[in-house]
């Protein structure tokens, strides 16, 4: 899943209300699924866990400006416990003023 616009340290906000405490993303594991990229960050709940990166775009070229865009993995044993902790997620994510 991709967000872009929206500051990291309100969505690390938006996964501490869900539960989530903070874990080392360079502890062994916390690649993304495909096993190339470390995570920039990466935080787990009750049975669930999520790594995400950051990359910062081109916003406006003639003003040089960028605009952060996040790359988030939700994961855990089973696949309804990721659709219940990723919906929660976005409804916060997705509507304006968090």
């Amino acid at each position: 899943m991709t967000l872009r616009g929206v500051p990291i340290w309100r969505l690390r906000e938006y996964l501490e209300a869900l539960g989530a405490v903070a874990d080392e993303p360079g502890d062994p594991g916390a690649a993304d699924p495909d096993g190339v990229v470390r995570p920039d960050g990466a935080m787990r709940g009750d049975g669930w866990r999520v790594v995400w990166r950051t990359e910062s775009r081109p916003f406006h070229p003639r003003l040089a400006t960028t605009i952060d865009e996040h790359f988030f993995t939700f994961s855990a044993a089973d696949q309804p416990t990721v659709d219940a902790v990723f919906d929660r997620f976005m409804l916060k994510a997705q509507r304006g003023g968090g």
